[in-house]
């Protein structure tokens, strides 16, 4: 029985923290994790009757938010290729339930997970660098339009996983007392900053955008954490100001893809200056010519669709539409590329006051933990990463910058994996309330 309990520690329990890794892997090795601790937990959920993960208010509300999915794909069925990321949309709510029932069933906040972490974000970080200065990764890939990609080779995902990576770190290195108050460990900030910098070198401009205001936000917020996100920022602009220093001659600053090239797509300088659609007063575009087009597009459609939507997949159906079709074919694409206009198209007015509920919620739920937290002389450190995962739940909703398809299965997974922690910190301090 004892071995029986540790297998299921080492397959779940550590599972749940590196799960991150899993996504490295290939998407094929995370679907297959995903389904078998879902099964795993639902199982023994059910069997040890806890019907209270069944009961809890939030899993309510991802269920009626997956029925608005779920009615507004078949309602608009078009093939059940297009149709089948709705309709199993629900494992991904599930997924964050049997992530909370993990957690709490083997309480896996641990040293030898900090070091998994440490030892992961050092090897990626190192990779992308060799891979900045050479031209290819130890695995062989090269830079993608001077762009830093590392073991992920020809998708450009490095930042945004990283910045979603971050968060997660900081929860362990709170929960595993690794983050004190009055001392800062060097060896875990330069750990952050360092991915902080590969964020930057990646040149994906939401993900650093992101990672930024999540720093900003639990810097204002949580006073604990104050003398950390200092000390972090440092490093990263001491490394960033290396990196420039001993930058090649051909190689682009990162710097100006960030900022540079942003201001220009955003007034449309250059070759998109006088040939396309209009922009908001003559003057910009949101984000750039062609997120401009996405969001015209997106919202011609949805006034023919408004209520319920045109399914997850119903925003690249009817794109080419000649109903629809933009100047110069201007918008079409697989998704809207921002969550809020996708969810409005794909689910209609139904779906996007529910999103845009949950982002009121969390709002207001951190003001509420960060309230808490500062009346307490002690230090509650369930509290705290509770606050830290409410931040990451928070930039993932983050209304006001371009996205990927909020319905693909591995941004899906990692929009819902923080859930699971939440759901479990959440639980946890109610206990103790009661």
């Amino acid at each position: 029985m004892n071995f029986k309990n540790n297998l299921s520690k080492v397959l779940f329990g550590y599972g749940v923290c590196i799960f991150p890794f899993l996504l490295l892997v290939g998407p094929l090795v995370s679907e297959i994790y995903l389904i078998s601790i879902i099964f795993f937990s639902i199982f023994y959920i059910i069997i040890k009757r806890k019907n209270y993960f069944f009961e809890n208010k939030y899993i309510l509300f991802f269920v009626f938010f997956y029925l608005s999915t779920l009615f507004s794909t078949l309602l608009n069925f078009y093939n059940f290729d297009t149709s089948k990321s709705g309709i199993f949309f629900f494992r991904h709510i599930l997924f964050a339930l049997a992530i909370w029932y993990v957690l709490e069933t083997y309480r896996v906040f641990e040293k030898k997970v900090v070091i998994f972490y440490s030892i992961f974000l050092l090897s990626i970080s190192i990779d992308s660098l060799i891979q900045y200065y050479t031209g290819t990764n130890i695995l062989g890939y090269k830079l993608l339009n001077t762009r830093v990609s590392s073991f992920f080779g020809d998708e450009l995902i490095l930042g945004g996983f990283i910045m979603r990576m971050i968060p997660i770190f900081l929860v362990f290195l709170i929960m595993s007392d690794n983050i004190k108050i009055n001392k800062i460990n060097i060896f875990y900030t330069l750990i952050v900053s360092l991915s902080t910098l590969i964020v930057f070198l990646s040149g994906e401009r939401t993900a650093f955008f992101l990672l930024i205001l999540f720093f900003l936000s639990v810097f204002i917020i949580l006073k604990f954490l104050r003398k950390f996100i200092l000390f972090v920022m440092f490093f990263f602009i001491l490394f960033s100001s290396i990196i420039t220093t001993f930058q090649n001659y051909d190689q682009n600053n990162p710097s100006e893809r960030m900022f540079l090239k942003t201001y220009r797509q955003i007034l449309g300088d250059g070759d998109n200056r006088i040939e396309h659609k209009k922009k908001i007063f003559n003057k910009f575009y949101i984000f750039s010519h062609d997120h401009h087009g996405h969001y015209s597009l997106s919202f011609k459609i949805f006034k023919d669709h408004p209520i319920f939507g045109t399914g997850v997949k119903g925003f690249r159906y009817l794109c080419r539409n000649k109903l629809y079709i933009l100047e110069k074919n201007d918008g079409c694409s697989t998704h809207p590329h921002n969550t809020y206009v996708q969810i409005l198209v794909s689910n209609g007015i139904i779906g996007f006051l529910l999103i845009s509920t949950a982002f009121i919620f969390i709002l207001r739920e951190i003001i509420k933990s960060r309230n808490k937290l500062n009346s307490q002389k002690i230090l509650n450190r369930n509290e705290l990463s509770k606050v830290v995962i409410l931040l990451a739940i928070f930039i993932n909703l983050w209304p006001i910058v371009p996205s990927g398809n909020f319905f693909n299965n591995w941004i899906s997974m990692y929009f819902f994996y923080p859930v699971g922690f939440y759901l479990f910190f959440e639980h946890l301090n109610e206990k103790k309330v009661n």
